[in-house]
């Protein structure tokens, strides 16, 4: 039986949703919608961002950063009588467990006072967010209206806002992880992979992305990848020295039970744990056993599903494959924070860049749309426990709405990447020249 090769007929409510697109990017809808972007993060900077002292991650980076500097060991070294001396809170978190390359980029901020280098850094998340997203829209099918429509959604997205709260580094990651498609998908490859050596260097967990490489045989962005993060790591342990070893022996802390059963957080081996977990009674060496079993079958699952779906695309049409290896690397990571969804922006994009070529799974569009609006939708109960409305049930079970909003994501990812629309289309991340190898 013969199947039709063009765009597959979509269902109703993806009828209904596009209607709704092509109200939303009449110029007034836009308009209305840019001064709605506009009113919200005005309102969410002077009200809502917590400035030095008041906690953030940046105040662990700039602290760890300066403890670096003064030829201290932040890894082992307790710094809260260093924190408390420039007037910074850590909430208690008083080691440090991000990588020596991170601390050692952001230490020119330590020269500056505390309040001066956090308004930089702010206005650095700001302007690197504006360019990740110019770039990865710019290569979509999205006409500027689309676009616009496109750039003001995520600019109302709640992770954003986690993002700026915390003052985090995910956006960065965003950026380098943008900046790679954009170079292998015209064929700069060498470019691609030392980006995501860079972007492993700073938060590790993008190592993950060497494993899509992998999977789509682009041997030269994946060896230049491995090139770039050995001579990153040396420059690190030459400038830094042999304390940036001792960031290896953080994992254990960084994976155990103080960070793992924080309700908001939704890696894998979070969710897993928190559902053996009943409030402060330790397991007994058997179940956590279990708890740990668990995990890594969870966690094998993930990885075959992605490798298995990857290796079925025989073109990875606008970094269709490669948006899912997003989502499993947030999946898979040790911890994964509600800022980590500000990267969502890439599978959002390539769902929206499909959806205007009338080549999406509809059950891609649906899952990309509900993971969207899950992410607002923990607002209610939120409000209910900051009014004292309720018990602190409400604060726990608002927070798992991040961990859904994540797996209809991958969802969404999964199915556009192994969806057979367009097939007879696609063309690889780098588009293919006549005579012209991609190891050329």
């Amino acid at each position: 039986m013969s199947h039709p090769t063009g765009p597959r007929q979509l269902g109703v409510g993806v009828t209904l949703l596009s209607r709704a697109i092509t109200s939303l990017t009449r110029p007034w809808a836009l308009a209305l919608l840019w001064l709605l972007v506009v009113i919200y993060a005005a309102r969410f900077v002077m009200f809502k961002l917590p400035t030095p002292p008041a906690f953030t991650d940046f105040n662990h980076y700039y602290v760890a950063s300066v403890a670096l500097r003064m030829g201290s060991n932040p890894y082992r070294s307790r710094y809260d009588a260093l924190a408390t001396s420039l007037g910074l809170n850590l909430s208690g978190l008083d080691l440090e467990n991000q990588p020596p390359t991170l601390l050692l980029l952001f230490e020119p901020l330590t020269r500056l006072g505390p309040h001066t280098a956090y308004w930089i850094w702010i206005c650095i998340s700001f302007v690197t967010l504006v360019i990740a997203l110019c770039l990865l829209l710019r290569d979509t099918a999205l006409n500027a209206r689309q676009a616009l429509l496109f750039g003001a959604l995520l600019f109302l997205y709640p992770p954003v806002y986690e993002h700026f709260y915390f003052a985090n580094f995910q956006i960065v990651i965003s950026l380098l992880i943008v900046i790679a498609i954009f170079c292998m998908r015209r064929g700069a490859d060498r470019w691609g992979g030392l980006w995501l050596a860079l972007a492993t260097a700073l938060k590790a967990f993008p190592v993950m992305l060497a494993f899509y490489l992998l999977c789509r045989n682009r041997w030269r962005a994946l060896s230049w990848m491995v090139m770039g993060g050995v001579i990153i790591g040396l420059f690190t342990l030459w400038d830094v020295g042999l304390v940036s070893l001792s960031f290896l022996s953080t994992f254990g802390f960084t994976t155990s039970r103080r960070f793992l059963e924080v309700p908001a957080y939704f890696s894998v081996s979070s969710v897993v744990s928190r559902l053996f977990w009943h409030g402060n009674v330790p397991l007994s060496p058997s179940i956590d056993t279990m708890r740990r079993i668990v995990i890594a079958v969870a966690e094998l699952a993930v990885f075959v599903l992605t490798v298995s779906a990857t290796a079925e695309v025989s073109f990875d049409r606008c970094w269709r494959a490669f948006s899912l290896w997003v989502t499993a690397m947030i999946l898979l990571s040790p911890i994964a924070e509600p800022h980590y969804l500000v990267m969502l922006m890439v599978p959002f994009a390539s769902v929206a860049d499909a959806a205007a070529q009338g080549e999406a799974d509809s059950r891609a569009i649906y899952a990309a749309v509900a993971s969207y609006l899950v992410a607002f939708s923990r607002y209610p109960l939120m409000l209910l426990h900051h009014e004292a409305l309720g018990s602190v049930a409400f604060f726990r079970i608002a927070n798992q709405f991040w961990f859904l909003a994540m797996l209809l994501a991958y969802l969404a990812a999964y199915w556009l990447a192994t969806s057979r629309n367009g097939a007879q289309h696609d063309t690889d991340l780098v588009p293919a020249a006549a005579g012209v190898s991609d190891y050329s």
